[in-house]
């Protein structure tokens, strides 16, 4: 076995995961101070389970954690793990490699592994023991540990040779030895002391268990007795109930059957019920689908009165366009008129043209010639009468052009005028339309706000028709209900008056007593009656009380002793049975003491003390307090226990639900059956039930006046929404003629807006050409007026030739006279022809113009024409609708009166069914008041019987069932009731029985025995304890000594070699107690005087604790070492010697050592360096040295 492998991350420097190999021999480790080379030894240390952060030169465990740098965060956890070689299987263990593993959180939680699997620091120890290994061994020698050695306590030095001896295991066993002994003699201790005890109680236990046996001997003949006669009473009860409920079962089936029929007639009922509301659905739909056609009909006749509106409107338009049509035809026949007056005319003036054109030709030719014979100033002068001539030709065409453009002017100013007076009238019109169109919106918009009104009115008078109809539905379903409850209440009512009246519920004794009171004044004198009828109690209490009195409520409250005598003597000469009597003048009452009574009264849960809680007649209290002065009413079982216990179980207490805690502490209670009426509710129901009769009279007569005056409210609400639907028609047909006349309107004033537009346009149009026109005249204006000027001027030069040669002028004068005059006529006329073709043209565009005209409005009027045919068309149409509609409006009359007929009929079935329904009901109440007799009776035999099954139960805890195992011939009840009072006193006799000491002196009868078997258990094992304590002391000291013997030789042989000489000794300071004494050592290295270890130098006691250890190791040799600077503190010389001493060695121990001395680097096998590349994270390096370099 050797040291294989070291694993560690993030312990204390070395942050990163690290892996050292170690080789057989010796391997070091070097590095300078404070790189952490230390740390793996530490690791070594920490992982083999060292648990003293201080040894591992800490404050506290976390530190062993690598703390963080500068540059790195500190980490969560550090974990180490050591292989070892176990091939030789040195370690107890079947694995040929073992790896132990210890991992440590900051947050300080702590793991162990062997090869991975999770394991305790125990297993880690004992896996160790005696190896060698381990934290307290020897295998690991640092600084510390040499201190240890050098102490100058010899007393602590025992621990490195006890491990060195092999004696640690017996030590550890020895000590787990003492504390089992220690634990044994305390439990010794205890043993005794409940020995002593139990034989203290044994005695008195056994007289106690012979009386409970005794006592449970009697007991169980009582049981079987009392059982018995249970068993009996019970057998009997029970017949009877079996003819009860055979009576009972056929009252039921009879009631099945009437509720069978109930049921059937009801569905059938539910089914007319059915059919009549789907028949009024049918009306309701009948009758809104005649209100439809109506509308429909309505609407038609509506719109063909509008159609008819609007042929009448068509037809003024079609006669208004034939007026107008007429009047254009007319203009167009003026115009041709015109027209061919104008073209006569231009033929006239075409020929008085040809005319003068001719005489102008001639008196130019003849001007001509004259011309030819003047000379050259004579011809210029004529020349300029010439060019005069042509111009007043010119100032003639310019002075017709400003004529035409004046006249043109003219025409386009009437034009305008005309347009202005149209845009006024369309703008009437246009007012007018515009007036009648704000009216009809007007009248639209109130005509729809009155239907908006009459809707709103109607959906509110529809809403209120609803809620009233589900208020009167609702109301005579209250109705109903009512009438039901009373026929229920009255029949209840005289069924229990009837059950009063003839004392149903009582016992056949105490019946035929009273009523024999009834009928006979002087036997009943002196008697009160039945205690039941005596008192009133609140229905709340009715259960509690009814519980705590129990068979007393048919006690008979008599006024004297006397009195109850004479009914006695009057029950027996009667053979009428038995009966119990409460004289007012003896039974007297019990009550609390005040100081108890407040004390109670302060307890939780407390309601009342019983006779404070039911109210009665005064002269009756000694009998009440008889019964119920000291009972206490609590409201739950809880609270009644916790009261009981604190109060001892001095007095009964009863909850409300009726269950009741006896003096004796006994308890009794369970479910209650629902009875119809007891006998003490009885008058109480009574009373409720008249007055809730009363009640629901009132309420009854209540609903009637409702449901009237809501028939009365509907009626109004339903002719109401008719007015309204009648005025809601006609307005919707007001609004439609309206808005058909509103379309019209706004048609004629789109119409008159467009025809303003066009004339706008014309208008701009024509001051256009007014401007355009006037610009042209005015030039016109100016060329006339130079053509003047220019005439005036050549009139001027010729008037001034002429004055000169006037002689000569006058032919010629003459001619230019008579062409001028031709001239004026030939323009005169042309003007007129021009002027004549122009009003030519004129007619002509205005003959286009209402054309264009006629043929538009014969558009519109066939339009209107078509429009007209179209409306017929749709009136003919809604007449053919009108007819279906009449036709469809009469079958639905003939539905509705057809469904009207049906609904009365099924009404009529409905009535029948409900008079059949009440007839049903009535029998079943009578069954139900037989039924309730029945029950009664059998309610009054199940009281007796439960009464006995719960005295079986609180005494026995037996039900009937389980009773009947036990079930035998007793013979007569009478003789057995005999002996059951016999043993009952002997019972008594016997006093206070603890039936508990049987069961108690067994136990502890059994506990005695057991517990003496206990202490000679525990006392053989405290002597087998003490001897293998002997034992393992006498082993450990033989051990010791012979191992110690070997040490000190091997360190007196060690010593010399080491020293060269000289001598060492290890000494026993107390050889009589080996075991725990001191060692004491001794050494006289060469040429010195033998002395105490503490007088060395330190280099010599550093080296006598290495021999020391040397001698160890040579004795026992662990498999590795680990050395950390132990020779530190050696010289070079004695460096080397250590070197070569651990060189020696190496192939018996595997060596890892921990340095800085280069004589022990020498002989190392393998080497790692530690540096500290990064500040404050250790690294490792390594160096294999198997080979020398030559």
């Amino acid at each position: 076995m050797y040291l294989k492998r070291l694993e560690m991350q993030g312990f204390k420097s070395f942050a990163d995961r690290i892996t050292i190999e170690f080789n057989s021999g010796i391997t070091a480790v070097v590095g300078p101070n404070g790189s952490g080379k230390s740390n793996i030894s530490d690791a070594i240390r920490w992982v083999l389970g060292e648990q003293s952060a201080k040894t591992l030169r800490g404050g506290k465990m976390e530190d062993v954690i690598f703390a963080g740098t500068e540059h790195r965060k500190q980490l969560g956890f550090a974990e180490v793990s050591l292989t070892i070689d176990n091939e030789d299987h040195a370690l107890p263990i079947d694995y040929s490699e073992v790896t132990i593993t210890r991992r440590v959180y900051r947050s300080g939680e702590s793991e162990y592994f062997i090869n991975k699997s999770p394991c305790r620091l125990k297993d880690v120890n004992e896996l160790l023991l005696d190896t060698g290994i381990g934290k307290d061994g020897y295998s690991i020698i640092g600084q510390g540990r040499v201190d240890e050695i050098l102490s100058s306590k010899s007393e602590e030095r025992r621990a490195l040779f006890e491990e060195a001896s092999g004696i640690m295991k017996y030590k550890v066993r020895k000590i787990e030895a003492e504390k089992k002994l220690e634990l044994t003699k305390q439990n010794l201790l205890r043993i005794n002391d409940i020995i002593n005890e139990l034989e203290t109680q044994l005695e008195p236990l056994k007289q106690q268990s012979d009386v409970a046996k005794r006592y449970l001997n009697l007991r169980d003949t009582l049981k079987e007795l009392e059982i018995n006669v249970y068993i009996e009473n019970i057998s009997k009860y029970k017949e009877k109930i079996k003819e009860f409920e055979e009576s009972y079962i056929s009252i039921k089936e009879d009631i099945e059957n009437e509720n069978k029929k109930l049921e059937d007639i009801t569905l059938l009922n539910q089914k007319k019920l059915s059919l009549l509301k789907e028949l009024e659905i049918k009306l309701d739909n009948s009758k809104q689908e005649f209100y439809n056609i109506e509308n429909s009909l309505e609407k038609c006749n509506s719109e063909i009165k509008l159609n008819d509106e609007r042929k009448n409107n068509l037809s003024s338009n079609i006669s208004r366009l034939d007026g107008e049509i007429e009047e254009i035809e007319k203009k167009l026949s003026d115009i041709s008129e015109e027209e061919t007056a104008k073209n006569e005319k231009i033929k006239y003036l075409n020929e008085r043209l040809a005319e003068y054109n001719g005489k102008l030709e001639e008196a130019e030719k003849k001007l001509q010639d004259l011309l030819s014979t003047l000379n050259e100033h004579e011809r210029h002068i004529e020349n300029l009468k010439s060019d005069i001539m042509d111009k007043l030709d010119l100032q003639s065409d310019k002075k017709t052009q400003i004529n035409n453009v004046k006249n043109h002017i003219e025409v386009i100013n009437k034009r305008k005028l005309s347009i202005d007076e149209e845009v006024r009238q369309l703008a009437l019109e246009k007012d007018r339309e515009t007036m009648k169109k704000e009216d009809l919106c007007d009248s639209i918009s109130k005509t729809k706000n009155l239907i908006k009104g009459i809707k709103d009115k109607l959906e509110t008078l529809n809403r209120k028709k609803a809620e009233l109809a589900q208020a009167l539905e609702a109301e005579r379903k209250k109705q109903n209900a009512v009438k039901s409850d009373i026929q229920f209440k009255t029949s209840r009512q005289k069924m229990l008056k009837d059950m009063e009246r003839n004392l149903e519920g009582y016992s056949k004794s105490v019946k035929l007593l009273l009523q024999a009171c009834q009928n006979s004044p002087q036997l009943g004198k002196g008697i009160h009656g039945a205690l039941a009828q005596l008192i009133k109690v609140e229905s709340k209490y009715e259960t509690a009380i009814e519980m705590t009195l129990g068979g007393a409520l048919q006690n008979i409250v008599t006024s004297t002793e006397e009195d109850a005598k004479r009914a006695i003597e009057y029950l027996k000469n009667n053979r009428l049975g038995r009966a119990t009597f409460l004289p007012i003048s003896s039974v007297n009452g019990k009550t609390f003491d005040d100081n108890i009574l407040r004390d109670i009264r302060n307890q939780e849960g407390f309601i009342g003390v019983a006779s404070d809680l039911i109210s009665y007649n005064p002269e009756y209290k000694g009998i009440i307090l008889s019964f119920l002065g000291k009972v206490v009413i609590v409201d739950n079982l809880d609270s009644g226990i916790k009261m009981a216990r604190k109060f001892g179980y001095s007095f009964r207490i009863v909850t409300l639900e009726g269950d009741i805690l006896s003096t004796t502490g006994s308890m009794s209670g369970g479910s209650k059956e629902h009875r119809e009426s007891g006998i003490l509710s009885r008058n109480r129901e009574v009373q409720e039930l008249e007055e809730a009769l009363v009640r629901l009279k009132a309420e009854e007569t209540a609903l009637e006046e409702s449901i009237n005056e809501l028939n009365r409210e509907l009626g109004t609400v339903i002719n109401d929404i008719s007015i309204e639907e009648d005025s809601l028609k006609n307005n919707e047909l007001i609004v439609i003629r309206d808005e058909s006349h509103l379309a019209q309107i706004e048609d004629n004033i789109k119409r008159i807006i467009a025809r303003i537009e066009m004339l706008r346009q014309e208008k701009e149009q024509l001051s256009r050409q007014v401007q355009n026109t006037e610009q042209e005249l005015s030039k016109y204006l100016e060329e006339l007026n130079q053509i003047e000027n220019e005439i005036a001027e050549a009139k001027r030069i010729v008037a001034e030739y002429q004055e000169k040669h006037k002689e000569g002028q006058s032919a010629r004068d003459a001619l230019h006279r008579d062409i001028t005059d031709y001239k004026i006529s030939v323009n005169s006329i042309l003007d007129s022809i021009a002027g004549v073709n122009e009003a030519i043209e004129r007619i002509a565009s205005e003959r286009e113009s209402l054309t264009k005209s006629i043929e538009r409005k014969r558009l519109e009027k066939n339009k209107n024409f078509e429009e007209v045919k179209s409306l017929n068309e749709k009136n003919e149409g809604l007449k053919l609708l009108i007819k279906g509609y009449e036709e469809e409006k009469l079958g639905k009359t003939l539905e509705i009166d057809r469904i009207v007929e049906e609904r009365k009929e099924l009404e009529k079935e409905t009535q029948d069914i409900l008079n059949k329904i009440a007839e049903i009901n009535k029998n079943i109440l009578l069954l139900q008041e037989e039924h309730n007799r029945i029950e009664v009776k059998k309610a009054k035999i199940e009281s007796e019987m439960e009464a006995i099954q719960n005295r079986m139960w609180d005494e026995y805890e037996l039900t009937y069932t389980n009773a009947l195992v036990f079930k035998k011939d007793i013979g007569s009840i009478a003789q057995a009731q005999k002996q059951i009072n016999e043993i009952r006193n002997e019972i008594k006799e016997l006093g206070p029985v603890n039936v508990a000491a049987i069961d108690d002196y067994i136990k502890t009868k059994e506990r005695f025995e057991f517990m003496t078997a206990q202490r000679n258990d525990m006392e053989q094992a405290e002597e087998k304890l003490r001897k293998v304590i002997d034992e393992m002391t006498s082993i450990m000291k033989r051990q010791f000594l012979e191992q110690f013997k070997l040490i000190n030789d091997n360190f007196n042989m060690v010593f010399r070699e080491l020293f060269d000489g000289g001598h060492a000794e290890l000494i026993l300071l107390d050889k009589e107690n080996v075991l725990e004494s001191g060692i004491e050592i001794e050494v006289q290295p060469p040429g010195k005087k033998l002395q105490n270890l503490m007088l060395l130098s330190g280099g010599e006691k550093a080296f006598t604790a290495i021999a020391l250890l040397f001698a160890i190791l040579r004795l026992n040799p662990t498999p590795f070492c680990v050395l950390d600077e132990i020779e530190a503190a050696l010289d070079d010389a004695n460096v080397n010697k250590f070197a070569q001493y651990l060189k020696k060695h190496s192939h018996l121990t595997q060596f890892a050592v921990i340095t800085h001395r280069k004589g022990t680097m020498e002989v190392c096998d393998t080497l790692y360096g530690v540096t500290m590349q990064e500040h404050g994270v250790s690294k490792v390096v390594s160096l294999k040295l198997g080979e020398k370099v030559s």
